[in-house]
């Protein structure tokens, strides 16, 4: 019913008259059709729950394959336990992808009071943009598992573990969430779930942390508290994202397992570290990342539904559901003082394949390329005011704003104006080169070509 729908809408918006259009009005009126389909979602939502959520939980969702072992034993009972801290309730959806499992830290899970763990199956899926119906079996027999609401008497927190079958259309996480989102939460919702209010995005290493005055780290804060209290506090609001914060991970020992943890005092690519002082402050730096952003069910789950059966080769899905959330008339913003904590590897880290190449360029390069993507799908005019795709403007244009975020928590010396500037220019300086061999190189968004990412 869910896929039948969004195609129908998707093809009869697609199905352009036969004169001649120019490439702007299509990309408009690509982007047209998606946000329709959104709106439809979010409408079929509402009017399925009455206009009714449950406001004692938060639902939080979080695609995972091989590394995620290395941060969920720490980040998911620190979620769990920020929950807590503001007094309410959780149900945790962990989409295990294309075949990955690490069952000993799924098991560490058992350990957290109060807290359930459901494991749940998908079939293989037909197609990379069909979601894979999800059963509470390994053996997928029977009728689809869809979640419903608890006893307040049992457990106070839910982690749903979904195993996604590996195959030939399963590789990538926006098939993993397609799962999720088209699947578990549209099927649950049609049989009278009453989802909880908020939901929560999140990465298998992302902490929440308090960061005022734009760059001092509370380390202990419980960044969940005051970014779901400004929304509790905001009911106009629709979306909230998280100021993004680059950290190079190292290893350590929490409750007797190892883990990696961010290590906030290693020096960053220089790339990484221009995003990080740029993101939510200035225009074409409003990207609300995947590794936290907070809203309304209804809005988050509308969006990504539509994203994952519409462009199954997208990789920044966290990009296009910025670019939706405004077209749709979603009210939205990044909460400064909240950031959430996002891998960068070392300036030195090199990639496995042959021949090796710098870790943290391939990690701009994979985002300029799924960037390129959708300027060729929604247009550059469409995008540009939330997306940087081209020089920051805003370096010139309010430069005393920019240079006093440049030197954050810096003496002011020679030394420090030298180091400052150095990063700068090399962060232009390889910017232009990544993105002038990303535009030869767009992704692939739709079809049997398209390739996700993991």
């Amino acid at each position: 019913m869910f896929l039948n729908n969004l195609l129908k809408l998707s093809n009869e918006s697609r199905n352009f008259s036969p004169e001649k259009i120019t490439l702007r009005e299509k990309q408009n009126r690509t982007l047209s059709a998606d946000v329709k389909s959104v709106l439809y979602y979010r409408d079929w939502i509402q009017a399925q729950t009455n206009h009714t959520f449950d406001k004692t939980r938060i639902l939080g969702i979080v695609a995972a394959t091989k590394g995620a072992e290395n941060y969920l034993p720490y980040t998911i009972p620190k979620i769990i336990q920020q929950i807590s801290e503001i007094g309410m309730t959780t149900d945790i959806v962990i989409g295990l992808n294309h075949g990955f499992e690490c069952p000993g830290i799924i098991d560490r899970f058992t350990l957290l009071q109060n807290t359930q763990i459901i494991h749940l199956y998908t079939e293989e899926k037909l197609a990379n943009n069909i979601p894979a119906p999800i059963f509470d079996n390994i053996m997928c027999q029977g009728k689809p598992y869809c979640l419903t609401n608890i006893d307040p008497y049992q457990y106070r927190h839910r982690i749903f573990v979904i195993h996604q079958k590996q195959g030939q259309y399963s590789a990538g996480k926006i098939r993993v969430l397609g799962d999720i989102y088209g699947s578990l939460l549209l099927k649950s919702i049609e049989h009278g779930w009453i989802p909880p209010a908020l939901l929560m995005t999140f990465d298998a290493e992302s902490q929440f942390l308090i960061a005022r005055n734009y760059s001092v780290i509370d380390l202990e804060s419980n960044g969940l508290k005051l970014i779901i209290n400004q929304l509790l506090n905001s009911p106009e609001i629709d979306i909230l994202g998280t100021r993004n914060k680059f950290a190079v991970y190292q290893k350590a020992i929490v409750d007797g397992i190892e883990v990696l943890l961010p290590d906030f005092s290693e020096e960053l690519p220089p790339i990484q570290w221009f995003i990080d002082i740029a993101h939510g402050r200035f225009s074409s730096f409003q990207c609300k990342w995947g590794g936290g952003t907070f809203g309304k069910t209804d809005v988050i789950v509308s969006l990504l539904v539509v994203i994952s059966i519409n462009y199954p080769g997208i990789r920044t899905e966290d990009t296009q559901l910025t670019i939706l959330s405004k077209y749709a008339g979603f009210i939205g913003d990044i909460f400064l003082d909240v950031i959430s904590t996002n891998r960068t590897p070392r300036i030195a880290d090199m990639t496995t394949e042959h021949p090796q190449r710098k870790a943290w360029i391939e990690q701009i390069y994979r985002w300029l390329t799924s960037v390129e993507s959708l300027k060729l799908l929604y247009g550059k005019h469409n995008i540009s005011m939330l997306v940087n795709i081209g020089f920051p403007w805003f370096t010139l244009t309010h430069p005393i704003t920019f240079l006093k975020l440049v030197m954050a928590n810096k003496s002011i010396n020679l030394y420090t104006i030298f180091n400052q500037s150095k990063l700068l220019l090399l962060s232009f300086f390889y910017y232009y080169k990544i993105q002038s061999y990303s535009t030869k190189n767009p992704d692939i968004l739709q079809g049997d070509r398209a390739k996700a990412f993991w």
